[in-house]
């Protein structure tokens, strides 16, 4: 028989999956496996047990946030097998769950999860780490990541909206060096963002159509500094319509690129802090890792669930 690891994180969502591992298990049984369940007992569980432990079975599972997925993707890349990976989203947002046509109900996620549709996908490399659709930093970035616990559990996506204004009362600006094989630019920015997803924060990248997860290139996109609430609306107004010829920021795509600020600056990987620093070099590992997908949905069509 086939075997499976289950790890998963008790806090996620509420909790979001107390009450419902049992019928996922059932699933995963009925699909011919084994099934080792794993609750992670703090951070970076997941990435230890998934390293030492990778080799021992045929697919692995993890159920949780965007940062649990990180964790175990982490485990993954530092692992010397990869055997298929499957996920069963319980956070805030679940970017990457929508990229990948995961559903949000854990059971019909289940399925996606031991289903044979597999697909390699790309992984990024930050510095000495790792994340699965986004490298942030600047305005906003702080939310995910800042906002409560609590909060997340009581309020949902709300929580992030509400730390969300807050940041717009403390725009920084971070004067920083960016190289790749197709730019090469120094400016002030207040936002920069190198994702591999149709969806980030909940809401669809600038080109969802355009945007790949197995292509070997990311999406970068770098926020020029407003100097009042009009131009602020001129720059939102932009990325709502998705005009990339706008003056007000840059878009490009790129396989690596590199960052360096003249001061250490705070970047968020997969929703969860990154650590601050003056150089930054991202790479993509292109079909590093396989997962199982679904049918790709759009926001508006997969909405979010609770908090990771």
């Amino acid at each position: 028989m086939k075997k499976l690891l289950l790890i998963i994180n008790p806090h996620a969502g509420r909790g979001a999956m107390s009450g419902k591992i049992i019928p996922c298990v059932s699933t995963m049984q009925q699909a011919g496996y084994d099934v080792t369940i794993y609750i992670t007992q703090g951070a970076q569980d997941a990435t230890h047990v998934v390293r030492e432990r990778a080799a021992e079975f045929d697919r692995i599972v993890c159920a949780g946030g965007d940062g649990t997925l990180n964790e175990t993707v982490t485990g993954m890349m530092q692992s010397p097998v990869r055997p298929p990976l499957g996920y069963l989203p319980a956070g805030t947002t679940n970017d990457f769950a929508l990229s990948l046509g995961i559903p949000r109900t854990p059971v019909d996620a289940a399925a996606v999860s031991v289903g044979e549709t597999l697909q390699a996908l790309d992984i990024g490399q930050f510095n000495e780490r790792y994340f699965n659709y986004i490298a942030a930093f600047g305005v906003f970035t702080e939310v995910s990541y800042a906002t409560p616990q609590q909060s997340k559990n009581v309020f949902g996506r709300a929580a992030y909206i509400m730390e969300g204004v807050k940041a717009l009362t403390n725009i920084k600006e971070h004067h920083i060096r960016i190289s790749s094989a197709e730019m090469t630019l120094e400016d002030d920015f207040i936002f920069g963002m190198v994702s591999n997803s149709v969806s980030v924060g909940g809401f669809k990248a600038l080109t969802p159509d355009g945007v790949a997860l197995d292509d070997g290139l990311y999406e970068v996109l770098l926020v020029y500094p407003v100097e009042n609430p009009m131009e602020l609306q001129w720059l939102v107004n932009d990325l709502l319509t998705r005009n990339t010829e706008s003056n007000r920021f840059v878009y490009f795509r790129t396989a690596h690129i590199s960052f360096s600020a003249q001061e250490e600056v705070p970047w968020t990987l997969d929703g969860e802090f990154g650590g601050a620093t003056r150089q930054a070099e991202i790479i993509n590992h292109s079909r590093a890792v396989t997962f199982a997908t679904g049918t790709v949905q759009s926001p508006e069509e997969n909405s979010p669930n609770t908090s990771e």
